[in-house]
């Protein structure tokens, strides 16, 4: 391929989406390149018996033991931490819980409140107007009012419901006077048109969503970037990036 662009993107996962997007209609000509193909999310493993068996194999989230045809070996041999990634289009949003917390304000300027790391040369209100499109875009359930963060729009649907054990939880955080608020999550409790669902638990979110009430960037930005002019090269490694003097 030898071709000319403005911008090229490495990966298409959640910040690479999100850069395509914002960038789409601009009038530069923009090209992502992802070393992953598309998943098929709609015929998730969720809804046969080898669910399980996914997650251990196709679906793991470290590539030493996934394997899969755009796989990349790690060594991760001299670290205790090991590697847990998607190569896809849409990245590790494919394969994600899809918890959906902010930053507070305060993990901007840990240094200064509590002298530690470094304060960030952003702080949360610069970032404010972005998380709301991203919760925009990607889909948020969630609850509004939490005294403990600073106030937040009506998110797209309402909390995902507790569970038994949540259930008990948060009565026993009542029972010490405890604050607890329902967490935030990219996955839609109700439908909101546009083919995404509501969750229904019809299984782990680690193997897709097949009603695509989980959000994920292949679902969520990568459509609209796509049809706004943005080229996504799939299934194409970059071995390199070349400069010379001038750029």
């Amino acid at each position: 391929m030898n071709e000319t662009a403005d911008i090229v993107i490495v990966g298409a996962g959640a910040a690479g989406a999100a850069f395509a997007w914002r960038l789409a209609g601009s009038g530069l000509k923009v090209v992502c390149i992802e070393r992953g193909g598309w998943v098929d999310q709609r015929n998730s493993p969720s809804l046969s018996d080898g669910w399980e068996l996914a997650l251990q194999t196709s679906f793991h989230g470290n590539p030493n033991i996934r394997r899969g045809p755009a796989d990349h070996p790690v060594d991760d041999a001299k670290s205790a931490i090991k590697p847990s990634f998607f190569t896809a289009v849409g990245g590790s949003t494919v394969r994600w819980g899809a918890h959906f917390p902010r930053l507070r304000p305060s993990d901007f300027r840990v240094r200064s409140l509590d002298g530690v790391g470094a304060d960030w040369p952003i702080s949360y209100r610069d970032l404010e107007p972005y998380y709301d499109i991203n919760d925009r875009v990607m889909g948020v359930s969630g609850l509004a009012g939490d005294p403990a963060n600073p106030p937040r729009r009506t998110r797209a649907c309402p909390p995902l419901p507790l569970d038994a054990a949540t259930t008990r939880l948060a009565a026993a955080f009542d029972r010490l006077g405890w604050h607890w608020w329902p967490s935030d999550s990219a996955i839609l409790s109700a439908p909101v048109g546009g083919g995404r669902a509501g969750c229904n638990n019809c299984g782990p979110c680690g193997v897709g969503c097949s009603r695509h009430a989980r959000a994920s960037t292949d679902i969520t930005y990568w459509p609209d970037t796509l049809k706004r002019g943005v080229r996504l090269v799939t299934e194409t490694v970059v071995t390199g990036i070349e400069v010379d003097a001038a750029r």
